[in-house]
């Protein structure tokens, strides 16, 4: 996630691909929801779309907080993205994080990449 090595549509669909173009950022949609751009905060905390990452994500939010309290104050205070770094930079927490992220990139990567 830190290195974008994943395999989400923010970094798959920007470089050109087996005769497909590069895509423009706003046009990398999510493959559940189809709404949002499909970047590793969204695809960690805030896609709803499929009940499976959602209910990963609730389990994930609740072991978190009870893991370390503090970060229930700094989700309600920070971006999206500045609470996904604070989580993955949280010493305490790496194990939980890294299970919970390849749990949810498992997950999209069960589903074909949504190209427009």
């Amino acid at each position: 996630i830190m290195l974008s090595t994943h395999l989400l549509a923010l970094e798959r669909l920007l470089y050109v691909d087996h005769a497909h173009p590069s895509v423009p950022r706003q046009e990398r949609v999510c493959r559940f929801c189809k709404t949002e751009v499909e970047s590793p905060e969204h695809a960690m905390l805030e896609c709803q779309a499929s009940p499976e990452v959602l209910n990963l994500c609730v389990e994930f939010l609740e072991n978190l907080f009870r893991a370390v309290p503090k970060l229930q104050d700094k989700m309600a205070q920070l971006t999206t993205i500045e609470f996904l770094k604070a989580i993955i930079y949280e010493r305490s927490t790496i194990v939980l994080v890294a299970k919970y992220v390849h749990e949810v990139l498992q997950e999209f990567y069960s589903i074909p990449l949504h190209r427009p």
